[in-house]
């Protein structure tokens, strides 16, 4: 795991209440990039401090949600706090002391045929054929920009240009779980089965969200991943050890 280092260009930035038990903390979203690095670094400083009274922070793109006990932790205070941490301490440096790690991942991934109606629609829109496609999606890097809209749902970074493809103009009603898609100028992992609306690329042997888990989802903000294609044979072998609870997702970790 390594240090994390977020961009030293200060942003824009917005305190709100969100209702009577929270601040949304909002940044400006001309540069998603920088504003999903601020978004982790603010998050993390404020973990960090382990304050009384703060009972879930929610990241996402270009906002952070705290939600608060008022009886504990006053509004006005928490607001303080989280300008304290803006103007002084800071979003633009995270040092290797404020104890944020990333995890690099190299994720299993059975990609659909090349028949597939997805497959078949991209190579029409992008003009490439399904194995440039492959070759293309598995030579980045991704970086995990955000969790949600659904628990665990994993956007992810970095999605070459020659991959931006349109939405599904009618949504799916049921995209398998551990689907690997991608939509716009985004990439993603479907936590669980759910309906949507993005182009199925191929799917990973496993969840990667658990409700009995500690930490349900298995990324996490700014972790890195990467995409192995894999037979349809080892697919198999991985999710029946996986189903069977025997499979080991450190043996994934870079």
């Amino acid at each position: 795991m390594n240090s994390a280092t977020v961009s030293t260009k200060p942003l824009d930035r917005k305190i709100q209440p969100y209702g009577e038990t929270g601040l949304l903390v909002q940044f400006d979203e001309t540069d998603d990039a920088a504003a999903s690095d601020a978004v982790t670094a603010l998050n993390q400083q404020l973990l960090n401090l382990n304050l009384r009274g703060i009972e879930s922070t929610t990241p996402s793109y270009i906002s952070l949600l705290i939600i608060f006990d008022p009886s504990v932790m006053p509004g006005n205070r928490l607001a303080s706090i989280l300008t304290d941490l803006l103007e002084c301490t800071g979003v633009q440096l995270l040092s290797e002391s404020s104890g944020l790690r990333t995890t690099a991942w190299r994720l299993p991934t059975l990609f659909v045929g090349e028949r597939d109606e997805d497959a078949i629609a991209l190579e029409n829109e992008l003009e490439l054929s399904w194995d440039q496609v492959v070759e293309t999606f598995c030579e980045v890097s991704y970086r995990v920009s955000a969790l949600g809209f659904l628990p665990g749902f994993t956007y992810l970074g970095g999605l070459p240009a020659e991959l931006h493809c349109r939405r599904l103009a009618t949504p799916r009603v049921r995209i398998p779980s551990s689907s690997v898609a991608i939509a716009g100028q985004q990439a993603g992992i479907y936590p669980m089965d759910s309906p949507g609306g993005w182009r199925i690329l191929g799917r990973l042997p496993f969840t990667i969200f658990d409700q009995t888990n500690k930490s349900p989802a298995l990324f996490s903000p700014n972790d890195r991943i990467t995409f192995e294609p894999i037979s349809e044979s080892h697919f198999g072998e991985l999710a029946q050890k996986a189903d069977k609870g025997a499979l080991n997702l450190d043996r994934f970790k870079q």
